[in-house]
């Protein structure tokens, strides 16, 4: 493999102790109850995608929004890389790889919820739910990473830890792997299953 692309949460990051929390105390604020199911699947799409799923009406989306971002950024010191993934990451691109990250996160929660965390400066290239026509799990964003790249579907690998993560990879003819460490659903899929970001470097053997 040459290029290796990465989703961010529940694959980079720990951030679902921190967001999801902070999703289900601002839906309630607001008068939603949706349930545990919806807050945990919502969190794997796209900030508008998943609100829809939880019952927001559309007149009161941005505002919904912000006040989730909002929340969550308050409590950013407490979201955590795992284990493995600096490490993995200074590797891989020691060998001279790739590596993109293709995210649900728009371009501003990016900015404001991922770049502080001091991992955006590994990857050659991001590409936000927001930078293409169709986000995940059509294949669009890999594809924009391709071609930012310079890479090829057929020398090329994604880790993800969602559904939508196993199939945009497939959809974009590139090989998946499953980030264990922090899928909740372990039962998927994939050409590579994962325990530990380490294992990653198997994957050039």
């Amino acid at each position: 493999m040459s290029c290796f692309i990465f989703d961010i949460d529940g694959t980079l990051i720990d951030s679902a102790p921190v967001y999801l929390p902070a999703l289900q105390q601002v839906l309630h604020d607001y008068g939603y109850t949706p349930t545990p199911e919806q807050i945990q699947t919502a969190f794997g799409m796209t900030g508008w995608e998943g609100l829809a799923l939880c019952g927001v009406q559309p007149e009161q989306f941005e505002q919904v929004m912000t006040s989730w971002e909002q929340e969550a950024y308050r409590h950013l010191d407490r979201v955590l890389i795992y284990d493995g993934i600096t490490d993995t990451l200074h590797a891989l691109r020691q060998a001279g790889h790739k590596l993109g990250i293709v995210t649900s996160r728009n371009r501003s929660q990016y900015q404001n919820g991922f770049v502080p965390l001091g991992l955006s400066g590994l990857f050659d290239t991001a590409v936000c739910c927001d930078d293409v026509a169709a986000p995940k799990p059509a294949p669009d964003s890999i594809f924009a990473v391709l071609e930012r790249v310079g890479g090829s579907a057929s020398d090329a690998v994604f880790l993800g830890d969602s559904p939508y993560d196993m199939q945009c990879a497939h959809a974009a003819g590139v090989k998946s792997a499953l980030a264990l460490w922090g899928s909740h659903n372990p039962q998927l899929q994939a050409d590579y299953r994962l325990t530990h970001p380490r294992e990653l470097l198997d994957v050039l053997q």
